[in-house]
């Protein structure tokens, strides 16, 4: 027989067929490419000491020179900021309105009310409309206790709103009213108590995904009034009859961040713009930049994204779809397009007259500003279907608003990452990137990606950089899914794609659930947000490329799984059979520390590094595989074999004796703390004829 090298072009292929790939691999997961050869990606550790509340969509590091650093966390829920481990709170509280940051809002007797016996239910009553949602936070303070037996401690403490009526049969939608669940338990129930007190409530929490918005009946609860919904149900009308529809589509929840000199500014996407200083301590709530300390002068009161222009030094806060000017103007629409910057000397100030340089343009074609992205050059502003170039002049008009395209798209407002003066982003049936001009990148997986992801929830699909390795990564939910199932990775110095799933089926296969990315900076690893959806990950905070196993939120040693499938190789035309008899490993574990630890959290087995490689061989392109019993038998009929050995560090060869017209390879990996690089392995095969 005749040793054959087996050398496969870099990249997975899956827009042509498995056969029509010969010489190329044709499916991954959890493994890239580096320097032309597959390898095993990095895995994993926790960063979070406890979850935090709601599912992270935006992730920000900053750090000062005294070296302490943060990583700032958007959840749906929260303003988060992260630091070795600990999560502290800086979401900003209001009074009874947005406007009124931080002031309290007094209670109103009866203050206490206690639910049944046994229940830690309580119903708070306030002074004043509180103006609060089912699922808002809030801190009571200063409630003098016990009341029926819950304690003052189980009652001055945040809280999430469970409910806004004030009576249980039948329920009431109360403006001063709200329920919560506290930690203790009620003795008899009903007691009204807790003299005084006062309540501090947090902006109002967002979706965790996109959805159609529902509700209920306009009528009195049990009203008549029945009808007739388009599924052919009869509903009735009243408060207490759900909706089966609406098409009326509510967005998710998103946060934008940026960085003016130390400080940090974000808002919500169509809400207000915060900032947080960085004097202050990490328990500081932010506040608004219209308000004390920030002292802003018309900033707008409603922004698609805040962010600060990068191509001049004079640190101009640029608000994208936004309200106006004059902010006092009634009712305040917001303009989709509009485009607002704040003074050159005054960076709060967004009052346009002839002592400052603050003013606005507009974006001419689209219906509504998607994303800026600052660059070295210009700041890009994506719309729904342009691409616009934002650039300092320095002059009068102090910006300049050039179309650099009309026809190209943005799938996502996350879907888009800057690198080394180049931007790359998916759009709504390509990839595309950016230098000074815009050009499509040659996907070789762009088939199995558009065909296959949820456009209905693109609010999700994001972008993250791994520029140890040259990578823009984007995740996206694919098929129907509601959350993110999937990613594509696209190498762009070695101009190489591959792709991968993110949910892990079993406990320790290497989950990979995540919802934000944040590259190396201020870190030295990237790190990635979780989302909690099932209690392998999280809602967690998770340094990559960092050791050789997947973290979970139960252990720090979950195995990561990871494979890569070639296409068939065959002799000739394929119309000879090809018999292959041992295969000459060239298999690299020095990364691997699977022979130097123990398995497990509580010790046990040492296991040397080890993949298992599997050869499939085919009579036809589309024959499937089978297997032998212990008897010998083959399962089905035998077009096609597999035969698979296990390869460690110190194997010199496999005998592994297959025969096919074709051939295809994969190798797999589900060990704990195995790192493994393949480079250019040999197998041994000889021409045997034509029949089978």
């Amino acid at each position: 027989m005749a040793l054959r090298k087996l050398r496969f072009k870099p990249g997975i292929n899956r827009d042509i067929t498995q056969y029509s790939q010969e010489g190329g691999w044709y499916a991954s997961n959890k493994v890239r490419f580096f320097k032309g050869f597959p390898r095993k990606i990095g895995g994993w550790t926790k960063r979070t000491i406890t979850e935090f509340k709601g599912v992270c969509r935006s992730m920000f590091a900053i750090g000062g020179l005294d070296g302490v650093r943060y990583m700032a966390l958007g959840t749906n829920e929260k303003i988060l900021l992260n630091q070795q481990g600990n999560t502290h709170d800086i979401t900003p509280e209001r009074g009874s309105s947005l406007e009124t940051v931080g002031a309290t809002v007094a209670l109103a007797s009866p203050y206490i009310t206690t639910g049944d016996a046994g229940s830690g239910e309580i119903t708070v009553k306030t002074s004043t409309a509180h103006n609060a949602s089912v699922g808002d936070y809030v801190t009571l303070a200063s409630v003098s206790g016990p009341v029926d037996g819950i304690t003052a401690a189980q009652i001055n403490i945040e809280h999430k709103i469970t409910a806004l009526t004030n009576t249980d049969d039948p329920p009431v939608i109360s403006t001063t009213h709200f329920k919560v669940v506290t930690a203790g338990s009620a003795t008899s129930g009903g007691t009204d108590g807790g003299g005084g007190g006062t309540a501090k409530f947090q902006i109002p929490i967002g979706n965790e995904t996109g959805a159609e918005g529902l509700g209920w009946g306009a009528g009195t609860w049990d009203s008549a009034g029945a009808t007739v919904e388009e599924d052919g149900t009869t509903r009735d009308g009243g408060w207490n009859d759900p909706r089966s529809g609406s098409g009326i589509f509510q967005p998710m929840r998103l946060i934008y961040f940026t960085r003016y000199q130390d400080d940090l500014l974000f808002n919500i996407r169509y809400a207000s713009i915060y900032r947080w200083k960085w004097e202050s301590t990490p328990t500081t709530r932010a506040a608004l930049l219209s308000v004390s300390p920030s002292s802003g002068t018309e900033v707008p009161k409603e922004v698609t994204q805040v962010l600060i222009a990068q191509d001049n030094t004079s640190n101009i806060i640029l608000a994208l779809g936004c309200t106006p000017y004059p902010e006092s103007t009634s009712p305040l629409v917001r303009d989709p397009l509009l485009i607002r910057w704040s003074d050159v000397s005054n960076p709060f100030n967004f009052t346009p007259s002839d002592t400052t340089t603050a003013g606005s343009l507009s974006v001419q074609n689209g219906s509504h500003i998607l994303r800026g992205v600052p660059t070295t050059r210009e700041t890009l502003i994506f719309t729904e279907s342009t691409l616009n170039s934002l650039k300092f002049t320095g002059t009068f008009d102090v910006f300049r608003l050039d179309e650099i395209s009309s026809f190209t798209s943005l799938v996502g407002p996350n879907a888009v990452a800057t690198v080394d003066g180049v931007t790359y982003w998916m759009g709504l049936n390509k990839f595309y990137r950016y230098d000074g001009r815009i050009s499509t990148l040659d996907c070789t997986v762009q088939d199995e990606i558009f065909e296959n992801y949820n456009l209905d929830q693109s609010d999700q699909i994001f972008a993250g950089l791994n520029s140890q390795f040259h990578e823009v990564w984007w995740f996206y939910p694919a098929g129907g899914s509601t959350t993110i199932t999937n990613y594509v990775t696209y190498n762009y110095l070695e101009n190489v794609w591959f792709y991968g799933d993110c949910d892990g089926t079993t406990e320790g296969d290497g989950s990979f659930s995540r919802t934000a990315w944040h590259d190396a900076g201020i870190y030295n690893k990237p790190h990635a947000a979780s989302f909690g959806a099932t209690a392998k990950v999280g809602n967690n905070l998770y340094k990559h490329e960092s050791g050789n196993n997947a973290a979970t939120n139960n252990s720090p040693h979950a195995a990561l799984n990871a494979f890569i499938t070639s296409g068939d190789m065959v002799i000739d035309q394929g119309d000879r059979f090809i018999l292959m008899s041992r295969i000459i490993p060239d298999v690299d574990f020095r990364s691997s520390n699977a022979a130097s630890d123990t398995i497990g959290s509580t010790g046990g087995e040492v296991k040397t590094p080890s993949v298992t490689v599997s050869v499939v061989g085919k009579k036809f392109p589309g024959a499937a595989s089978y297997t032998v019993n212990e008897s010998g038998e083959t399962v089905s009929d035998p077009v096609s074999a597999i035969n698979s050995t296990t390869i460690d560090q110190f194997t010199q060869q496999a005998h592994m004796r297959l025969r096919g017209r074709s051939l295809n390879f994969k190798i797999e990996s589900t060990e704990q703390n195995t790192a493994w690089e393949l480079g250019t392995p040999r197998i041994d095969i000889r021409p045997d004829g034509r029949r089978g």
